[in-house]
């Protein structure tokens, strides 16, 4: 069953002889009823081996035009497996169908009706027809509804989904609700709010941001100056603006005009002209984040990557990473003058004045999704090594014996020679190493935490040293980007201490990794590495654990020597720029890639 709902209406179907021109298509044994979205649009029904698929189309219409949309309607032994349905269209149907221009644009998981249902969005070609396709696959127990609609490109857009819209409000199905249409499960996760922006033609050139800490509200208010660059083909009336909670906007501007007042994570400017391809408009945003989390002993804010505002999401909704441009960065900090704010890049100016503290933080080699900053009663420390500047940024008032500190700067000096032999050299070579005792929190591209009294787990710190290179120096693009940037970091640093403690360590490291990923399949969690979704605390977790295990299998496959040659090519080639899986599997070579792509794709 699942092979045949895979394979349902992707290209132009066959038409048939049982055209209904009628007001509302219905179906009284899945009791469904849907209305058409054009009074000259016709319905024709078939089915075959227990599947019914309900084309409707303009009447007289061919369908080689792509202007069509589809019902289908079918029923399993089981209860629905809505995720794997959706992902095995995507990636076994839509993407060979839809060809080298596939892009996938949505993937999210809603209510329809009341019933779960997945959302997606492709963009692509069939027989030379530029279109996108958007479907709602809903379940019903062991009942599956499709429902598919075509955007062909060249075509008012705007009318034809007000047609599709008029369709979705009128959709009944017995045992769903009878109010709305497809609503999104609240509470949206913060990664839902950021995919708002799929689709988004514009990227973020510039950022000048001024980050003022209210210590008795527990609060930052934001006001941040903006570059935005219009990188599609068309023009541009309008600008969408998103915030991640907890962050929410108070207005937003043009340039120098004067600000609208705006609410919550999104928000929208119309252009006062059109932007053509490769214009750029400056913006201005003023937002607020609250319900920080605290960076050490209950004090101070520890703001962990996504809070500035995006006008591209960083990520499609299936969490892979997008190809962004890397933005020039200016963070200007007002602070009371006992906290002090570690951001990543150069500290560029700090001054004290009636009470506050200013710093300014220039930002290199970072993208606008990944900027970590802690703000606390920091003091710092430099050391310096032949390859490497480390801060040491220290909140804790105790004195601690010099060969704690010595201890793990020799950790982190070791293992940045051992990652430049992996992986070659950074864009930078600056880290800042900063205390913080907030649970379970994840440095970034040029910050490792670590626990107050500099309490590491080597292993989480070698992962994000790592990071440094992996989405810091390389970049990562298209499906299986994310394993990139969170497998190859996380592979590494059991690699890593393999080499400075011993095999022995490699190898126990391994099967915890191996047993993590096992308890997923148990569990029923295990999902192809490209499905993970980075932005969930679970999906992170089994996607660094199975990745690692995965990269293991390989390199004992394929020979350690080749194995390393293969990850050094990868990131020495893409240095500064997208590194992707199709590279790295083409140079594992066949018998690498066979072992390494079932994992990612599940086939």
């Amino acid at each position: 069953m699942l092979a045949v709902l895979v394979a349902a209406v992707l290209s132009a179907p066959s038409p048939q002889d049982t055209a209904l021109d009628v007001p509302v298509y219905r179906n009284e044994t899945f009791g469904i009823a849907l209305p058409r979205p054009f009074d000259d649009w016709v319905f024709e029904p078939a089915t075959s081996r227990g599947t019914t698929t309900v084309i409707f189309h303009p009447r007289d219409a061919s369908l080689r035009d792509q202007l069509w949309g589809a019902l289908v309607l079918t029923t399993f032994n089981r209860d629905v497996p809505l995720g794997q349905v959706a992902d095995q269209r995507v990636l076994t149907s839509w993407q060979p169908t839809l060809g080298t221009s596939f892009m996938l644009l949505t993937r999210d998981s809603i209510s329809v009706l009341g019933l779960p249902a997945i959302h997606v969005v492709m963009g692509g070609s069939i027989e030379r027809a530029v279109l996108d396709v958007e479907e709602y696959l809903v379940a019903r127990g062991g009942d599956l509804i499709l429902l598919q609609f075509r955007y062909p490109r060249g075509l008012p857009r705007d009318s034809i989904a007000a047609g599709y819209q008029r369709m979705m409000e009128g959709l009944r199905i017995l045992g769903g609700t009878t109010t709305g249409a497809a609503e999104r499960a609240p509470p949206p996760p913060p990664g839902a709010v950021l995919r708002a922006l799929a689709g988004s033609q514009w990227q973020a050139t510039a950022y000048d941001a001024l980050v003022r800490y209210d210590a008795a509200r527990g609060r930052l208010d934001v006001s941040a100056r903006m570059v935005a660059r219009n990188d599609g083909f068309t023009a541009q009336d309008s600008v969408a603006l998103a915030v991640s909670p907890p962050g929410a906007f108070d207005s937003v501007a043009l340039a120098a005009n004067r600000p609208t007042a705006a609410r919550g994570a999104i928000a929208r400017l119309r252009l006062t002209s059109p932007a053509g391809p490769q214009d750029e408009v400056s913006l201005a945003a003023y937002f607020h984040v609250s319900e920080l989390r605290p960076a050490v002993r209950g004090a101070g804010a520890l703001v962990e990557q996504t809070w500035l505002p995006l006008v591209q999401a960083p990520a499609d909704s299936l969490g892979q990473p997008r190809r962004l441009a890397h933005p020039r960065f200016t963070l200007r900090f007002d602070l009371p003058d006992s906290l002090r704010a570690v951001a990543p890049g150069h500290l560029s100016t700090e001054v004290v004045a009636a009470g506050r503290r200013g710093m300014t933080w220039v930002l290199d080699d970072v993208a606008p999704w990944s900027v970590t900053f802690a703000i606390g009663p920091y003091r710092a420390q430099t050391r310096q090594t032949v390859r490497l500047t480390v801060r040491l940024w220290r909140a804790t008032p105790d004195s601690l014996p010099p060969e704690r500190a010595d201890s793990l700067l020799a950790l982190f000096a070791r293992a940045w020679i051992v990652y430049e032999r992996m992986f070659g050299p950074p864009l930078t070579t600056e880290i800042a190493i900063v205390e913080s005792d907030a649970a379970r929190a994840s440095g970034s591209p040029g910050i490792v935490l670590v626990g107050p009294g500099l309490a590491v787990d080597p292993t989480v710190a070698l992962r994000d040293l790592a990071r440094h290179w992996w989405g810091g120096s390389i970049l990562a693009d298209g499906a299986g980007a994310s394993f990139l940037l969170e497998g190859i970091p996380a592979w590494a640093a059991l690699a890593t201490r393999g080499l400075l403690e011993g095999d022995s360590v490699r190898q126990r490291l391994v099967r915890e990794a191996e047993a993590e990923w096992r308890t997923a399949q148990e569990q029923r969690r295990d999902r192809p590495l490209v499905a993970l979704d980075p932005y969930t605390a679970a999906d992170r977790e089994l996607l660094r654990a199975k990745s690692a295990a995965a990269l293991e299998a390989v390199r004992r496959a394929v020979g350690e020597s080749r194995f390393r040659e293969a990850i050094r090519t990868l990131a020495i080639e893409n240095r500064g720029g997208s590194a992707t899986v199709d590279g790295l599997l083409g140079l594992l070579g066949g018998d690498g890639a066979s072992i390494l792509r079932p994992h990612l794709f599940g086939r």
